[in-house]
């Protein structure tokens, strides 16, 4: 676990409303563990020409997500919890107790929590029209050795202002882990390293005889206010999904709220699940093609001044 974000401005008026966030932050929250970070020093913290402000988040910090899920996976079986990994759930019963059904077998629950998030697929449509799946992709170059440090001088996490966002780190091995580009479809991109290379060289030209040695793709389910959406589907099962891309931090908070829920103290999970959170336009079956038509028109302004 490594402190520091850094959000950096795409363009000059994304500076301007970073400034104002932590004046307001600060003055009507008396919240102070971030600062605007001014153009000059932003360049100075990173390597690159691209950006023209941010915030330095110090309360906010990176980690190795896998190893961190390796962690409470462990922690888990360490309680007595058994995993079934590939073992795909085909439907649940809404009685009490609940019969959770796969190909292989079934599960008498007297609770139920859907933490599937962008992969629930058609398991629950009553909730599947609030979340939309996308796929986001990754690459790791070689070690970079002593570069690392001068790329992102402070070891911090970095993430842009546009709507189709870049985000990086560096590895504990000194690699840039670089996340950029987005899609709606099923289907990846036949050279994810290329993919996601695109958008690292538009940020560090410097990189371009570096050598790719991973790539990967996972999905996320935003919603449409990307807050993320808690409910119950009955007394005995609850849902929680719709992370936005947030899934370390506000997943882990939901697991909490989750099982309180289940224990019976639901006070911290019903204040979540009271927020509204609006199905996406067309359901499921045409969401997909509002969506891309949205993310056209806002990527379309991140390449605009």
């Amino acid at each position: 676990l490594k402190p520091g974000l850094l959000q950096a401005a795409w363009k000059p008026g994304d500076a301007v409303w970073l400034q104002s966030e932590v004046e307001h932050l600060a003055q009507e929250y008396g919240y102070t563990k971030m600062r605007y970070v001014p153009r000059d020093e932003i360049r100075a913290m990173v390597a690159t020409e691209c950006y023209h402000g941010g915030i330095l988040e110090e309360a906010g910090a990176h980690l190795h997500p896998l190893n961190y899920a390796l962690g409470l996976a462990r922690a888990a079986r360490e309680k007595g919890v058994s995993i079934h990994e590939k073992t795909r759930v085909l439907d649940v019963t809404h009685e009490n107790p609940a019969i959770v059904k796969t190909a292989s077998g079934s599960v008498r629950a007297q609770h139920v929590v859907l933490a599937c998030n962008a992969y629930l697929g058609k398991l629950e449509p009553r909730v599947a029209g609030a979340i939309m799946p996308i796929n986001n992709f990754l690459l790791a170059t070689e070690p970079l050795g002593e570069e690392a440090q001068r790329l992102i001088r402070d070891d911090v996490c970095v993430q842009d202002t546009k709507f189709v966002i870049d985000y990086y780190r560096l590895s504990a091995d000194g690699r840039l882990i670089f996340g950029g580009g987005e899609s709606y479809s099923p289907n990846l991109p036949k050279d994810l390293a290329g993919f996601v290379r695109k958008p690292m060289l538009r940020v560090f030209p410097q990189l371009a005889d570096k050598r790719i040695d991973y790539a990967w793709s996972g999905a996320v389910a935003i919603t449409l206010k990307r807050m993320p959406h808690f409910g119950r589907l009955a007394p005995n099962i609850v849902f929680a999904h719709g992370y936005s891309g947030q899934g370390i931090n506000i997943a882990t908070l939901g697991g909490k709220l989750a099982a309180e829920a289940v224990a019976g103290q639901a006070e911290r999970f019903d204040v979540m699940a009271e927020l509204k959170t609006p199905k996406f336009p067309g359901g499921t079956l045409l969401r997909y093609p509002g969506l891309v038509a949205g993310m056209l028109f806002y990527a379309l302004k991140d390449r605009l001044p």
